[in-house]
C-alpha cells in the first residue's frame, strides 16, 4: 500500500482499497456458486451491496475482508470435498501475513474453529483430523509477528486501556438514541430478519444438508455489528453466500407449489424493489454527489497548506480527530497534542486531560500553561458537546484569534509577538461564527 501511495497517491489507495473490497466480494459469491442459482446469488449480492460498501474510508481492514472471503471459500469448498485437503496448508500461511496486517486476524482461527465444529456435528472425523491440525497451525501462525504471544492476544486486551468513544465502536441501539442517521441500521435489521427466517426454513426443508458453518458465522458478525457499526461490510460478505443458498432452497420449494410465471413475477417484483432500494442508499456516494470520487476530498489539505505557508510554529492544541492529518503532514517537524488512536494513550489522559480541558475555561488554563500552546488546530465538525463548547469559548477568548476557518477546520493563534503579523493581516472578524 504504501508503494502504492508513492506511485499514484491517495487515489491510487482508493483503487486498490476497492479492488481488495470486490476481491472479497467475488469470493463470496463463489462460495455460493455450487449451492445456489445464478438468479438467487445475483439477488442477494445486489440487496447486501449496500452493507458492503458501508466503510468507504481507505482503511487497512479491507485486507481482512478479503482474508475472511478466501477463508470461507477454502474452508467451505473442503467440507463439500471440492478440493484436496491440501488447500487447507494456504490458511495457516495467509494467517501469518494477516496477524501482521490488522487486528481482524483473530476471525482466522475462529472460521476454522466453526468449520471443525460442524465436521464434528457431522461425525465427519476424517474432515475433523484434517482441520484440528490447521487449527493448531493457525493459532500458531498469529504467534509470528514482532510481538508473540502478547500480539496475538490484544484483540482480547485493546479495549482495557480505550478512553475514547469512537462512533464506529458503538452500538447501533446506543447511536439511534443520539438521533445518529445512517441507513445502513435499517438495512442490517432487514438482512438479520432474513437470514433467521430463511435459515429457520431452510433448516426444515433440507435438514441434512443445513449450512451450519455459514448459519453460525453469519450469526457472530451480526452480533459484531449489532454491537458496532465497524463490523457491518463483514457482517455482509459473510452473509451472502448463506442468504444465497437459504434463497435457492425457498424457491424451488416454492416453485412446487407456484407455478414458473408467477414464482418469477415475484422475483422480478422483489428484484425490482431491491433495485430501487440500493439506488437509493446510494444516493449520497453517485457521481453528483460533490464527495464522489477517488482520493481524499478536495481542499482537505487547504488548512495544512495554511500552516505550511505561513510558517505557524507549535505547540500545538488539535482535538482527536484531526491528529492523524497533522502526523502525515508534520511529523516529525510539529508534535500532536492527541490523535485518533485512543489505544496508544492512557485512559486518564482523555478523562482527566483532553476532555476536561475543552469543557472548562479553568482547565483550559491549566494544560495551556502546562503545555504553552501558541495554535489551535481544529477539526470543526467534532460534534462532541466539549468539543463545540471548547469552540465557542475560544471564538470569545480574547487572548486568542481566529485566522482560518474552512468546510472541515479551524485554526486559532495566540496573540503574541510571534503571531503578530500573521493575526493582524489574517484575523477573521467575530461576525463570522454568529451571535
Amino acid at each position: 500500500m504504501y508503494l502504492i501511495f508513492l506511485a499514484s497517491g491517495f487515489s491510487g489507495l482508493s483503487i486498490a482499497y476497492w479492488f481488495c473490497i470486490i476481491l472479497a466480494f467475488i469470493f463470496a459469491l463463489l462460495v455460493a456458486k455450487d449451492e445456489a442459482n445464478l438468479f438467487d446469488i445475483f439477488i442477494t449480492g445486489l440487496f447486501l451491496t449496500p452493507l458492503v460498501a458501508d466503510r468507504t474510508e481507505i482503511r487497512p481492514e479491507s485486507i481482512s475482508y478479503l482474508l475472511i472471503s478466501v477463508f470461507i471459500y477454502i474452508l467451505f469448498q473442503f467440507s463439500k470435498n471440492r478440493i484436496p485437503w491440501k488447500w487447507l496448508l494456504l490458511i495457516p500461511l495467509l494467517e501469518a501475513l494477516w496477524s501482521n496486517m490488522h487486528i481482524y486476524f483473530i476471525f482466522g482461527p475462529f472460521l476454522v474453529g466453526v468449520f471443525l465444529f460442524e465436521t464434528l456435528v457431522k461425525r465427519n472425523f476424517f474432515m475433523a483430523k484434517k482441520l484440528g491440525i490447521i487449527l493448531a497451525l493457525t493459532f500458531f501462525a498469529t504467534l509470528i509477528t514482532p510481538y508473540g504471544l502478547s500480539g496475538a492476544v490484544y484483540p482480547f486486551t485493546i479495549f482495557q486501556n480505550y478512553g475514547y468513544r469512537i462512533v464506529e465502536n458503538q452500538s447501533i441501539p446506543f447511536l439511534e438514541n443520539l438521533s445518529f442517521i445512517n441507513p445502513s441500521f435499517l438495512w442490517y435489521k432487514v438482512t438479520l430478519g432474513l437470514i433467521v427466517l430463511s435459515s429457520a426454513l431452510t433448516l426444515i426443508r433440507k435438514r441434512k444438508d443445513f449450512p451450519i458453518s455459514l448459519t453460525i458465522i453469519s450469526l457472530t458478525f451480526a452480533v459484531l455489528a449489532y454491537f458496532g457499526i465497524r463490523h457491518m461490510t463483514a457482517f455482509a460478505l459473510v452473509s451472502l453466500p448463506l442468504l444465497a443458498i437459504n434463497f435457492s432452497v425457498i424457491q424451488k420449494s416454492l416453485s412446487k407449489w407456484l407455478n414458473r410465471e408467477i414464482t418469477w413475477f415475484l422475483y422480478g417484483i422483489i428484484s425490482f424493489l431491491i433495485l430501487v432500494s440500493t439506488f437509493t442508499h446510494f444516493s449520497n456516494k453517485l457521481p453528483w454527489n460533490r464527495n464522489f470520487g477517488l482520493g481524499v476530498v478536495n481542499g482537505s489539505f487547504d488548512s495544512i497548506n495554511f500552516i505550511k505557508n505561513n510558517d505557524i510554529h507549535g505547540p500545538f492544541f488539535n482535538n482527536y480527530d484531526i491528529g492523524g492529518a497533522m502526523i502525515f503532514s508534520f511529523f516529525p517537524q510539529k508534535k500532536v497534542f492527541v490523535d485518533n488512536r485512543p489505544e496508544t494513550y492512557p485512559a486518564e489522559f482523555f478523562n482527566n486531560v483532553y476532555i476536561p480541558t475543552q469543557e472548562s475555561n479553568v482547565a483550559w488554563q491549566k494544560t495551556d500553561m502546562q503545555y504553552h500552546f501558541n495554535a489551535i488546530y481544529f477539526y470543526r465538525l467534532d460534534m462532541t458537546p466539549w468539543a463545540q463548547n471548547f469552540l465557542l469559548q475560544k471564538i470569545d477568548d480574547k487572548a486568542w484569534a481566529p485566522v482560518y476557518v474552512d468546510d472541515q477546520s479551524i485554526i486559532f493563534l495566540k496573540r503574541n509577538e510571534e503571531n503578530k503579523k500573521i493575526i493582524e493581516n489574517l484575523e477573521l472578524p467575530r461576525s463570522m461564527f454568529g451571535s
